[in-house]
């Protein structure tokens, strides 16, 4: 497991410099294409919102693709007399996501009622079982259905946040906006569970009796379980996780609850990981341009997500892909094919996806004593700090005992210049404005990157649980203090 490991230490330092690359890449319209000099498109532009919000990049450049992304939804999927890759369900799913990657710019200029107008859109187009591949037609699409349910899930998540009878920009008022949404969320998660198979996986093509797609059971995975994950404004679950009916397009119908779905299906994933660890699977329900899901990355977050442990040795090979995809020259993840490697913006996104899975899984494990251990999986015992030394290009030598042994970990500007604050500042640490004022930050910011660097020192254990920051009480205000000292 040790190239597992170097790839998912080295997860910090190489997203902030694919978002270096990307930002150098970002097109005068403020969008970016697959390549680094492809035209700009929804999809693209999209995917990379969240790289840059992994890397803790948000600004102008952020501003940029939003103005991108309200501009072009709409007049992309335009209905055209000669039909046209526009009209696709996807570009309104993935623009939706995009527009919500920084919930702090929702209320950007545009952003809110775009949103709003795509939910309009998905309102109009509902077919039976979900979404249509392209719109005006009947037949349902599982990634487009999938896509569409995500994309819903986040925005409600969004709107709880701010509560209901807020007016945002263009007058759309939250309240409003998060009723036409949830029957929305309803009408895809009905038609996701319809389409599942007794195995627990979802099909290759959505209406024919085809083998089990790995990438399509790690998609209506990923969605229906950002559907049952969110929390509602009074605390209680966004979503009732019920008995449901699930089933019945083959095979016969069954009672199950989202959250068991979601469960079976990892186990699905992580049982057949030999059919997705190396592969990008084509999808033959797309119409109108060839499109291929990146499974091996795809399918490692959804199993992570649905409860596996990142150190489950039936991700290895997929995790030492991703380590070997990483391309130093072009400062970017490549895309295997048949064409040969190329530096794609879909690589990049989905093996970020895959790499903040699993340090968010990692710190749950870390932090929650309440959630049990994984099935099969022997967790080790929190890494105590010993000692901490400083390095070159940012690299931190960290000491444990109870078997931690010494790592090396290669951090982020951000999280070295935290760890130096922390590293030169007393014994007994410094209250949490103090460092925000060193860094240059919101102190409500801190916290945040506290969390991000014990993630990171985490991860270079292996997945192990360690802190290197924690928290302390300097002068009677909160703060933290270098673990080891």
């Amino acid at each position: 497991m040790k190239r597992t490991r170097a790839g998912l230490s080295a997860f910090e330092p190489r997203a902030g410099e694919a978002a270096r690359t990307l930002l150098r890449h970002q097109g005068h319209d403020g969008g970016w294409g697959l390549t680094l000099t492809s035209v700009s498109s929804i999809v693209n532009t999209s995917e990379v919102l969240p790289i840059l919000r992994a890397a803790g990049i948000a600004g102008q450049p952020v501003r940029q693709a939003l103005d991108f992304l309200t501009g072009a939804i709409a007049e992309h999927c335009r209905p055209r007399d000669k039909g046209g890759r526009g009209e696709h369900t996807r570009f309104i799913a993935f623009g939706l996501a995009g527009l919500l990657s920084h919930p702090r710019f929702f209320q950007h200029d545009g952003v809110a009622e775009t949103a709003a107008w795509c939910v309009g859109r998905l309102e109009d187009h509902q077919v039976d079982h979900g979404w249509p591949e392209v719109l005006r037609l009947d037949d349902t699409s599982l990634h487009q259905t999938a896509l569409a349910v995500h994309a819903l899930a986040q925005l409600r998540d969004v709107l709880h946040s701010f509560g209901p009878g807020l007016v945002l920009p263009g007058g759309v008022e939250s309240g409003s906006l998060l009723e036409r949404v949830e029957p929305l969320i309803d009408h895809g998660v009905h038609g996701l569970l319809y389409h599942r198979r007794p195995s627990g996986a979802w099909g290759w093509r959505t209406y024919i009796d085809t083998d089990p797609s790995p990438s399509k059971t790690a998609l209506c995975l990923l969605a229906l379980a950002a559907v049952n994950s969110g929390i509602g404004p009074d605390g209680e679950p966004a979503y009732r996780d019920d008995p449901r009916e699930v089933g019945g397009v083959h095979g016969p119908v069954q009672t199950k609850r989202l959250s068991d779905a979601v469960n079976e299906a990892g186990r699905w994933l992580l049982r057949n990981h030999h059919r997705w660890e190396t592969f990008v699977e084509d999808d033959k329900d797309v119409q109108g341009t060839a499109w291929e899901h990146l499974a091996y990355a795809l399918c490692t977050q959804g199993a992570i997500r649905a409860g596996a442990s990142p150190r489950d040795a039936r991700l290895t090979k997929a995790w030492r892909l991703m380590n070997d995809l990483w391309d130093a020259e072009a400062g970017m993840w490549n895309e295997p094919g048949a064409s040969g490697k190329r530096a794609t913006i879909r690589a990049a996104y989905y093996t970020v996806s895959a790499y903040e899975e699993a340090i968010r899984r990692s710190a749950r494990l870390s932090l929650d004593d309440s959630i049990p251990e994984d099935r099969g999986a022997e967790e080790s015992p929190e890494r105590v700090i010993e000692h901490v030394a400083l390095g070159p290009g940012r690299k931190v030598l960290l000491g444990a005992r109870d078997g931690g042994g010494e790592v090396i970990c290669e951090l982020s500007e951000r999280l070295f210049d935290l760890i130096k604050v922390l590293y030169d500042a007393p014994e007994d640490g410094l209250a949490k404005e103090r460092i925000a004022g060193m860094l240059y930050v919101a102190p409500s910011s801190v916290p945040k990157y506290v969390q991000r660097l014990n993630q990171a020192i985490s991860v270079a254990f292996g997945g192990a649980p360690a802190r290197l920051l924690l928290p302390a009480t300097i002068d009677g205000s909160s703060g933290y203090r270098l673990a080891g000292r």
